[in-house]
C-alpha cells in the first residue's frame, strides 16, 4: 500500500515474512544440534560464533517485524543451549547461561531498535502526509486566487510555478520548457525585454537577499499586466544556497482599478478634462518650476456666455453636449503642453505652459475667442455660444493656487463688464476695485439697518389734466463715505448678493406708508426685481405691506421688467395674477427693448406700459424712434392699456408725445425726484397753479423749485 513517499509491506507478505523466520530459524536450530556434538573444540568455538552472530544479526535485521525476530531467533537460541546442554561438557553450562543472558539483551536491544524504527517510520508516513495536504491545499488555494508559489535551484531555474507564469503571460508552458528560458529574469522579461520594476529584483536575486511585494509590469501578449512579487532565498542544512522561494500575485485589476479611481480623481467626469483638484496640483507644480526668468505659464480663466439659456430651453443633454463640445475645441486650439481643465459648470481654466508673456497670451486668448465663431456641432443640431477670458501669472498675479484663481477670476469678471467676448489682464487696479467692491457689499447689506437708504418720488403726470395722477417711488443710498451711491450701480449689487429680496420689501412698505398719507386720488409706483418672484414671497409682502398702513391695493402699482419673465414665465404670470386678484396695478416697464414684449402681453394682461426713455429722447431727430412710438400708442389703445413716456424732458418732446395721445408723462420736464416731505408741498403748488390760472396747467412745474 502507498501512503504518501513510504512503501509499507501488506498482511499478507507480513506473515510469509514470519513463517520464513521460522522455518530458517528452526533449519538453523537443527544444524547446529547436529554439527555442535560431533564437533572438536575448534568447531564447536566457531560454532558458537555462528549461533552469536545469528542471534545478533537477526536482532538487526529483524527488529522492525518483532514477531519473525522472534521467530527466527527463539529456535536458533533454543537450538544453541540445548547443544551446549547435551555436550556433557561441565563449562558449557555456563556457556548455556550466559547464551541465556546475552540472548536476552539482545532480543531488548531489537525491541527497543524495533521500536525506534517503527517511531522514525510514523513520523515519516506523517510528515508524508502532512507534506501531501499541504501540496493540496497550496493547489488549491493557487488554483483559486490570484496567487501562486514560485521556487529555484541554486542556478536560477524554476522549479515551481512555470504553469501559472506562462499563465500570466498568455503564454503555454510548454513554449517557455522548449526555449530553455525558464530562469526567473527570463521569464519576467520575455518577449520585449527588461521591463519596468524588474532590476530591484535582479539585484535582489544577485545579492541572495530577500524582498517583498516588489511590482512588475509584465508584456503580455494581449497587454501589460502588473504582479507583485516576494521572494527568500533557501539554504540546506550545511549553509548552502539552493535557491529562491516565494509568492507571486496577479493584481493587474487592482492595479486598473487604481488607475481608473486616480482618473476618476482627477477627471471631469462629463468631459475628460482634468478637474478642478488636478488643476489645483498642476498649478503647484508650476510654482515650483517658476524661477527667477519669470512665470513658466499663464492662467487663462473662461466661462460661456448665455449657458444658462441654452441650457434650459434646449434641454441639460444639449447642454451637456455642447461642455464636450467646448473642451474638445480648446485642446485643438492650446498647444500640446497646455492643460485644459474644467473647473465646474460652464467655467473652464487653461495652463498655457506656451504662453509666458503677455503677447503670447493675447494670441492664444486671441485664438480661443475666434475659434468660438463657429458654431458647436451637438449631433442633431448646432449652438453657438460666446466667450470670455481672463489671465494671470503665476508668482506676478498670485503666490497661491487660490490666490491666482482669484486674479484670473477677477480679469475674467472685468472682461465680461466690459461687453463680454474678450480677454482681459489682471490688474492691481481690479485688485482694488474687488476690495471696494467687498465693502461695499457688507455696507449694502447694513445699509437699511443704519438708515441710510431712502426713498424719493418722481410724479407721473396725465396727458389730458395736466395733472399728477401717481408718483413713482424711486430708491436712494446715501453712503457715510462715498455721498450719493447710483442706483445702476447698487442696485445690481444688490440683486447679486441676495440682499435685492430684503431691500424690495422695505421699498414697498415705504412707498405705501407715503402714498397713505396722500390724497385719494394718487397712487403710488414701486419698482419690483426679478429676484422678489424667484420664492414667491412678494405676494405676502404686498399683503402685509398693503394691511399695516391700510392703502388700497389699487393704489398701488408694480413696476416689472422682461427680465422678471425671462427664467419662469409660467410661474412669475401665476404670481402676477394673483396680484391683480388682490386688486394691485401691473405694469410693463422699458418696453419696446425687449425681443418678445408683445408675447408677454398676451400671457398677461397689463394695466400699464411705460415706454423706455431711449426712445423719448430720440423722437425730435429720429423718425424711426417716432414710429415706434406711434406704434406702442396704437397699441396701447386696442388693449386698453395706458401708456407713460418716461424722459420727458423739454416742450418739443411733450408737444410730439402729446400729439401722439400718451397717456402719463414722466421726466425732468415736470419735476426732479423728491423727498416724502416735499411731496405735500409739491402737490400745494400744482394745486395753487391750476386755481389761479386754469390756461397754464400745461405747465404745471417748469422750472419752479420743488416745494416752493
Amino acid at each position: 500500500m502507498k501512503s504518501g513517499y513510504l512503501q509499507t509491506a501488506s498482511r499478507r507478505a507480513v506473515e510469509r515474512a514470519k513463517v520464513s523466520a521460522l522455518l530458517l530459524g528452526s533449519w538453523w536450530s537443527a544444524s547446529i544440534l547436529v554439527i555442535y556434538p560431533a564437533a572438536d573444540s575448534d568447531g564447536k568455538a566457531i560454532a558458537a560464533t555462528i549461533v552469536v552472530g545469528l542471534i545478533s544479526g537477526s536482532a538487526f535485521a529483524l527488529c522492525a517485524l518483532p514477531a519473525a525476530m522472534l521467530n527466527y531467533m527463539l529456535p536458533v537460541i533454543t537450538g544453541g543451549a540445548t547443544a551446549l546442554f547435551l555436550s556433557g561438557n561441565p563449562h558449557d553450562f555456563l556457556f548455556t547461561v550466559l547464551l541465556g543472558a546475552f540472548s536476552f539483551i539482545v532480543i531488548q536491544s531489537g525491541f527497543a531498535r524495533g521500536r525506534l524504527i517503527r517511531g522514525n517510520f510514523e513520523d515519516q508516513e506523517k510528515l508524508a502526509e502532512q507534506s501531501a495536504i499541504i501540496e493540496l491545499l497550496l493547489r488549491d488555494f493557487e488554483e483559486g486566487t490570484s496567487d501562486w508559489l514560485w521556487e529555484t535551484d541554486a542556478g536560477g531555474a524554476l522549479t515551481r510555478g512555470i504553469e501559472r507564469f506562462s499563465q500570466f503571460r498568455c503564454q503555454a508552458a510548454d513554449e517557455i520548457r522548449l526555449d530553455g528560458n525558464t530562469t526567473l529574469q527570463s521569464i519576467l522579461s520575455c518577449p520585449s525585454g527588461m521591463i519596468q520594476g524588474l532590476t530591484p529584483i535582479l539585484d535582489h536575486l544577485a545579492a541572495r537577499t530577500p524582498f517583498r511585494d516588489q511590482l512588475v509590469e509584465v508584456d503580455a501578449q494581449q497587454a501589460s499586466r502588473w504582479m507583485s512579487i516576494s521572494g527568500k532565498p533557501i539554504f540546506d542544512c550545511s549553509g548552502e544556497f539552493i535557491g529562491f522561494r516565494g509568492v507571486a500575485s496577479d493584481i493587474t485589476a487592482a492595479r486598473d482599478a487604481e488607475t481608473r479611481i486616480y482618473y476618476l480623481a482627477h477627471h471631469d467626469s462629463l468631459t475628460g478634462l482634468a478637474n478642478r483638484a488636478h488643476f489645483a496640483e498642476q498649478i503647484e507644480a508650476t510654482f515650483r518650476e517658476s524661477g527667477c526668468d519669470g512665470p513658466v505659464c499663464s492662467i487663462f480663466y473662461l466661462d460661456l456666455d448665455n449657458f444658462k439659456a441654452i441650457n434650459d430651453t434646449r434641454g441639460h443633454t444639449m447642454g451637456d453636449r455642447l461642455l464636450k463640445a467646448v473642451g474638445v475645441r480648446l485642446k485643438d486650439v492650446v498647444g500640446p503642453e497646455d492643460t485644459v481643465s474644467r473647473i465646474g459648470g460652464d467655467e473652464y481654466a487653461i495652463i498655457a505652459r506656451s504662453a509666458r508673456d503677455e503677447y503670447t497670451a493675447a494670441r492664444l486668448a486671441m485664438a480661443i475667442l475666434e475659434s468660438f465663431a463657429k458654431p458647436f456641432d451637438l449631433g442633431c443640431e448646432t449652438a453657438s455660444v460666446g466667450s470670455s477670458v481672463g489671465i494671470a501669472f503665476p508668482g506676478k498675479d498670485g503666490t497661491t493656487t487660490e490666490h491666482l484663481l482669484k486674479s484670473a477670476d477677477l480679469a475674467l469678471y472685468h472682461a465680461k463688464e466690459e461687453g463680454k467676448r474678450t480677454y482681459r489682464f489682471f490688474t492691481l487696479a481690479m485688485a482694488r476695485q474687488r476690495i471696494e467692491r467687498h465693502r461695499l457689499e457688507q455696507d449694502l447689506r447694513d445699509a437699511i439697518g443704519n438708515g441710510e437708504l431712502f426713498l424719493q418720488y418722481q410724479p407721473l403726470v396725465d396727458n389730458g389734466t395736466r395733472r399728477t395722477v401717481s408718483f413713482e417711488a424711486l430708491l436712494r443710498w446715501q453712503h457715510p463715505e462715498h455721498g450719493r451711491v447710483a442706483p445702476d450701480r447698487f442696485i445690481p449689487l444688490a440683486e447679486e448678493i441676495g440682499a435685492i429680496t430684503e431691500i424690495g420689501a422695505w421699498v414697498i412698505h415705504q412707498a405705501c406708508g407715503a402714498a397713505a398719507s396722500w390724497p385719494e386720488e394718487l397712487s403710488v409706483a414701486v419698482n419690483v426685481s426679478a429676484h422678489q418672484f424667484k420664492d414667491g414671497g412678494i405676494i405676502g409682502v404686498v399683503q402685509d405691506a398693503l394691511a399695516r398702513t391700510g392703502l388700497r391695493a389699487d393704489r398701488l402699482e408694480l413696476e416689472i421688467t422682461e427680465s422678471v419673465l425671462i427664467d419662469d414665465a409660467q410661474q412669475v404670470v401665476e404670481i402676477l395674477h394673483e396680484l391683480r386678484n388682490i386688486g394691485v396695478k401691473i405694469a410693463l416697464d422699458d418696453f419696446g427693448t425687449g425681443y418678445s414684449s408683445l408675447s408677454y402681453l398676451r400671457r398677461f394682461p397689463f394695466d400699464k406700459l411705460k415706454i423706455d426713455r431711449s426712445f423719448v429722447s430720440a423722437i425730435k431727430d429720429d423718425p424711426v424712434a417716432r414710429g415706434i412710438l406711434e406704434t406702442i400708442m396704437i397699441l396701447g389703445r386696442v388693449l386698453d392699456l395706458c401708456v407713460t413716456a418716461e424722459g420727458v424732458e423739454d416742450d418739443a418732446q411733450l408737444a410730439i408725445l402729446s400729439g401722439l395721445n400718451c397717456s402719463q408723462l414722466q421726466g425732468y420736464y415736470f419735476s426732479r425726484p423728491m423727498a416724502e416731505t416735499d411731496v405735500g408741498g409739491y402737490l400745494l403748488n400744482e394745486f395753487r397753479r391750476s386755481t389761479a390760472d386754469p390756461s397754464q396747467r400745461g405747465h404745471l412745474t417748469a422750472g419752479l423749485p420743488i416745494g416752493g
